[in-house]
């Protein structure tokens, strides 16, 4: 059994996780075969199931293996043969398919409240960017976060890279 630790760094490891597992569920709902919809649910609900534990040390755990499977998930959303599974199920590709070309993911989770963006490079690293604003009224602006954090209106931001 890991040891019980501080409850405000468990905090803030369950905030990144569920950060996390909204840009896992984002690009498993982007997967075009079934059976890979499948998997990847069952596996983040099984990743779900080993982070309710009390232990900081499991939880960092879960944390950097969900890291890593954002990699093998955006791998394989990028590179799912799509005119292959759309003659096996007989489906049209989604309009929004473009999104897949590219290295970049963006999301809102709530419009002009949170934001979500993942960024791959060719040496096999992810950024995941997160963004909450305190006060939504105050709104978006180029070079936002500059502008947010001198004015004080982020809850928090947070960047993660994974190798």
């Amino acid at each position: 059994m890991g040891r019980k630790s501080d409850p405000g760094q468990s905090r803030v490891l369950d905030e990144n996780f569920e950060c996390l597992m909204r840009v896992a569920n984002c690009i498993g709902e982007d997967l075009a075969r079934p059976k890979d919809r499948e998997i990847c649910f069952q596996t983040l609900e099984d990743l779900s199931k080993f982070n309710r534990s009390t232990s900081n040390v499991t939880k960092r755990h879960v944390r950097k293996f969900l890291a890593f499977y954002l990699q093998v998930l955006r791998w394989t959303q990028v590179h799912q043969p799509l005119g292959l599974y759309e003659k096996w199920y007989n489906t049209q590709s989604k309009s929004d398919k473009g999104n897949q070309e590219s290295d970049e993911m963006h999301v809102w989770l709530e419009h002009g409240v949170s934001y979500l963006a993942m960024k791959h490079f060719d040496d096999g690293s992810t950024i995941v960017y997160s963004a909450v604003a305190r006060n939504p009224d105050n709104g978006w602006a180029e070079g936002g976060l500059k502008t947010l954090v001198s004015g004080g209106n982020t809850a928090e931001t947070s960047t993660t890279e994974v190798r």
